[in-house]
């Protein structure tokens, strides 16, 4: 699995220092370097190839209307997650237009950025990584990763005897491995029970968080396995 390098563009030393703490405890990232203008920015990824920048709007010399153009212009293939503020309506709506991954208004927790870094390793790695055709409900699923709340589980219903701590662990084993997991080897490695595993899979499925493939065997019935969808 690829890591992913994150540029981060923040005028104020303090969050340059909490984002690239929080980034470094992603194991699907790494961070480049910060810069704090403008002008650092743009001469930074004209040296160095960056995945992603996070990027405040509000840079010194950086006029984020025409800036923004200027990045999609110059870097079309670098994505960006905007962490900026949200005064201003007609900012916002041009860096939706330009295409931004997630647009988080400060001030936001830690917790947020977190999930919309997940969300767009899943995102990358899926238009980067896949070999097979796109099917629709493949696309639409890929497509929704922009829009979609990151806090699903906290805002769903979770059935009796399921715990969101522990949803969370089976989440992120599937995440954090390009692979697929039968509900053994979730259960082994997050030492809960083989049927504990399957629930928190089935739910998680139910849900379009996990996929389901059968392994055919000789004998006996097909096994399910698990890994995360687009993954």
């Amino acid at each position: 699995m690829r890591i992913l390098r994150v540029l981060i563009a923040e005028a104020d030393p303090l969050l340059q220092k909490l984002y690239s703490d929080l980034i470094t405890t992603e194991s699907t990232f790494t961070v480049l370097k910060c810069v704090s203008s403008g002008t650092q920015m743009f001469e930074s990824l004209r040296c160095v190839e960056a995945d992603l920048v996070l990027l405040d709007l509000y840079l010194k010399d950086f006029n984020a209307l025409e800036g923004l153009d200027e990045l999609r212009k110059e870097f079309p293939r670098t994505d960006f997650i905007v962490a900026s503020s949200g005064e201003d309506p007609n900012l916002v709506r041009k860096a939706l237009c330009q295409g931004v991954f997630e647009y988080l208004i400060k001030p936001f927790s830690f917790e947020r950025l977190r999930l919309a870094l997940r969300n767009y390793h899943i995102y990358h790695q899926s238009l980067t990584g896949r070999t097979r055709p796109w099917q629709q409900e493949d696309l639409d699923t890929l497509v929704s990763l922009r829009a979609r709340d990151p806090s699903w589980a906290n805002n769903r219903a979770i059935p009796k005897g399921l715990q969101l701590k522990c949803l969370n662990e089976v989440e992120n084993l599937l995440r954090d491995n390009n692979d697929t997991f039968s509900a053994q080897e979730v259960g082994d490695a997050l030492g809960i029970s083989r049927s504990t595993a399957r629930r928190y899979l089935e739910f998680l499925t139910m849900n379009e968080r996990v996929i389901v493939e059968y392994a055919y065997r000789k004998v006996g019935r097909p096994e399910k396995r698990y890994r995360m969808a687009l993954i």
